[in-house]
C-alpha cells in the first residue's frame, strides 16, 4: 500500500514547513512517502505547485497577489518562512532525486485547471517522465479522454463519491465527482479511482460509508486500482466547501480505529495528513498477519 502525503502538510510535527512548499515535499520524499500536490499556471504559461490560486494563505497575508499574475521565475524567487514554491519541473526533478523507487505521487487536476491549453502544458512537462509514478486525479470524463488520446500511459483517476456527496458538493468542485457506477463504466480509461468519503452523514441524518468491501470488490472486478482520502483531510481543512467535517477524525484515536478498518480493506494508496500514523498502523497490521500465518 502506497502512503501519499497531502499537499505537503504534516500537522503531527511542530513548526513544520509551509504547506505545498518545496521544503515540505523534500522532507516527505526523503522519509519514503509519495506526495500529492496541486497545479497553478503562471503569467508565462508555466506550472508551479500551489494549493491556492492566491498567495495570501502561504504568505500569511503579506502577499495577496494571484499566482497567475507572476512569472515562474518571480514565483520561485519568493521566500516565506524560509520556504519557497516549486515549479512542476523542479518538483519532478526532486522526485527523481529523492523519491523512493516504488512510490507513487498524485497530481490534483482541479476543475479550474482542466482547460486544454493548460493540459497541453502539463503534457509537455510530463514528456519523458515515467508516468507510472503519477496518478492524475479529479479528472472529468472529457479531460480523461483528451489526455488519454495524447498519452495513453497516464494513470487517470476520477474522484468518486457517495451520491449524497455528489448532490451536496458536486457543483462546488466543478462537476468532477462521479458515482461508483459512472466510474465503473470506463475501466479502459481509468486505471485508478480516487475515493473520497467526505463524511458519514447521509440524507435525513442517516449514516453512510463509501469505503466498504462491496465498493472495493466492484472496482477490483474491473482491475481498477484504488486510492482514497483519509478521513482527517476533511477535519484539518475545516469548512472546505461549507460545513463538512468527518466524524471519523474528531480525535486521533477515532482516526486510528477507522484507519485500521480502511487499511484492512486493502487500498492501493491512501492520501493522508498523518503519514507516520498510517505507516505505523499498516506495519502493525502486516506484522499481525504474518504472525497469524506462522
Amino acid at each position: 500500500m502506497q502512503i501519499i502525503t497531502h499537499r505537503g502538510l504534516d500537522p503531527s510535527k511542530k513548526n513544520y514547513f509551509l504547506e505545498s512548499s518545496f521544503e515540505a515535499f523534500k522532507d516527505q520524499l526523503s522519509r519514503g512517502f509519495g506526495i500529492e500536490f496541486d497545479l497553478q499556471s503562471t503569467k508565462d504559461d508555466q506550472i508551479v505547485i500551489s494549493h491556492d490560486r492566491n498567495l495570501s494563505h502561504i504568505s500569511k497575508g503579506t502577499d495577496v497577489r494571484d499566482v497567475n499574475e507572476l512569472t515562474t521565475s518571480e514565483v520561485s524567487s519568493l521566500v516565506f518562512d524560509s520556504c519557497h514554491i516549486a515549479s512542476l519541473l523542479e518538483l519532478i526533478d526532486l522526485i527523481k532525486e529523492r523519491g523512493k523507487e516504488k512510490s507513487i505521487h498524485a497530481i490534483h487536476l482541479k476543475h479550474s485547471f482542466q482547460k486544454r491549453e493548460l493540459l497541453d502544458i502539463l503534457l509537455e512537462n510530463l514528456s519523458g517522465v515515467d508516468t507510472k509514478k503519477f496518478i492524475l486525479f479529479d479528472v472529468t470524463l472529457e479531460t480523461a479522454k483528451y489526455l488519454n488520446e495524447r498519452n495513453n500511459t497516464l494513470n487517470l483517476a476520477p474522484s468518486v463519491a457517495h451520491p449524497f456527496d455528489i448532490e451536496r458538493y458536486g457543483q462546488a468542485v466543478g462537476g468532477t465527482l462521479l458515482s461508483t457506477e459512472e466510474a465503473l463504466a470506463y475501466p479502459a480509461l481509468f486505471s485508478w479511482v480516487w475515493l473520497d468519503e467526505w463524511d458519514r452523514i447521509d440524507k435525513d441524518n442517516d449514516s453512510k460509508k463509501l469505503y466498504t468491501k462491496e465498493v472495493f470488490r466492484r472496482f477490483r472486478s474491473k482491475k481498477v486500482k484504488i486510492a482514497l482520502v483519509s478521513p482527517e483531510l476533511h477535519t484539518t481543512s475545516p469548512n472546505l466547501l461549507g460545513g463538512e467535517a468527518h466524524q471519523d477524525a474528531v480525535t486521533i484515536e477515532t482516526l486510528r480505529n477507522r484507519l485500521r478498518e480502511i487499511i484492512t480493506l486493502g487500498p492501493d494508496a491512501i492520501c493522508t495528513d498523518y503519514p507516520d500514523l498510517v505507516k505505523e498502523i499498516n506495519t502493525s497490521l502486516q506484522r499481525n498477519h504474518e504472525n497469524n500465518n506462522i
